[in-house]
């Protein structure tokens, strides 16, 4: 699917809902998406739907499928559907924005964007490509500019300038090059692997990794005291005050009846009393599942590490 190259990423981050069964057949679709058997891959993602019409993974592969296939407008209402329906997910209004903008709609591409991250104020992809999409824009209004005074040299310049971001950008990567990841943990608890500290000589490391796996664990065991105790106090969420921050999370951890977080490819960097942790974080609850890249600030204080700033990728 040809995408203006402004727009570095198509969300990787997928949704999965339903027993182990239904994440297996999401899988085979994505496999086949994977290895260009759009065609069947279509018809299977069809076959399952019709059978399992609310399952969001499927349905979010059968958006990509369509995107692919260049059924733009059949992909816009897959996705639009999901907003509807999921309206706590940002990857689907994300991926929305991406084929927005291909139909060079870039009002209805930024207003996805925003409703991204509305909804997930952390979501780096959306503010990735928001910020393209403002450089795509300035490129059209620097454009007219010229044509209507072609020897100003000063939007010349800008013009040039800019013409250098969007070269950097690249191409899209490619649609759901994770999609099988979301639905490969599968056991209860918190679990780290891969890790790679810069420097244990003081037991700072694993101080960090007991942080944050005390961290996860309150999550999974739905502890809203332990989760909130994890994150010092300066910890400003991006566009919420700490007060409304608190009350989205209890809201969100209380709610499900059951939730699993795991934790992978954990790498921590230490400065003496600072620290960023990245690694992979599988959210897995009786109402849905999710992949992402997250990406931890922590701080020493009193003796303890806790969460500064979080960001999901």
């Amino acid at each position: 699917m040809a995408l203006f190259r402004f727009f570095a990423v198509f969300a990787v981050c997928i949704v999965a809902f339903g027993t182990p069964a239904l994440a297996d057949d999401a899988q085979d679709i994505n496999r086949r998406f994977r290895s260009g058997d759009l065609t069947g891959a279509l018809e299977q993602a069809e076959r399952h739907l019709a059978k399992n019409p609310k399952d969001a993974q499927v349905r979010f592969l059968k958006g990509l499928i369509l995107g692919d296939q260049g059924k733009r407008d059949e992909a816009i209402r897959v996705f639009t559907s999901l907003t509807e329906d999921f309206p706590e997910l940002p990857e689907p209004y994300n991926n929305l924005a991406v084929l927005y903008a291909a139909q060079e709609k870039y009002d209805a591409a930024k207003h996805a964007l925003d409703m991204a991250i509305r909804v997930h104020p952390n979501y780096a992809t959306a503010h990735e490509n928001l910020g393209d999409l403002y450089a795509k824009l300035a490129t059209l209004a620097y454009d007219k500019a010229l044509a209507l005074d072609t020897g100003n040299t000063a939007v010349q310049t800008k013009r040039a300038r800019i013409g250098d971001v969007i070269a950097d950008v690249g191409s899209p990567a490619p649609a759901a090059d994770e999609a099988a990841s979301t639905t490969g943990a599968r056991t209860t608890g918190t679990s780290t692997t891969g890790t790679r500290p810069a420097d244990s000589s003081d037991g700072a490391v694993a101080a960090i990794e007991a942080a944050i796996a005390d961290w996860a664990k309150a999550w999974s065991k739905q502890d809203v005291a332990g989760y909130f105790a994890a994150y010092a106090s300066n910890f400003s969420p991006a566009g919420l005050s700490r007060a409304q921050w608190e009350a989205q999370r209890r809201s969100r951890i209380t709610a499900p009846r059951s939730i699993d977080v795991q934790i992978s490819d954990l790498e921590i960097e230490r400065q003496g009393d600072t620290a960023r942790a990245n690694f992979r974080q599988s959210y897995r609850s009786d109402r849905l599942s999710t992949t992402v890249s997250k990406a931890l600030a922590l701080t020493r204080v009193d003796g303890r590490w806790r969460i500064v700033d979080e960001i999901s990728r």
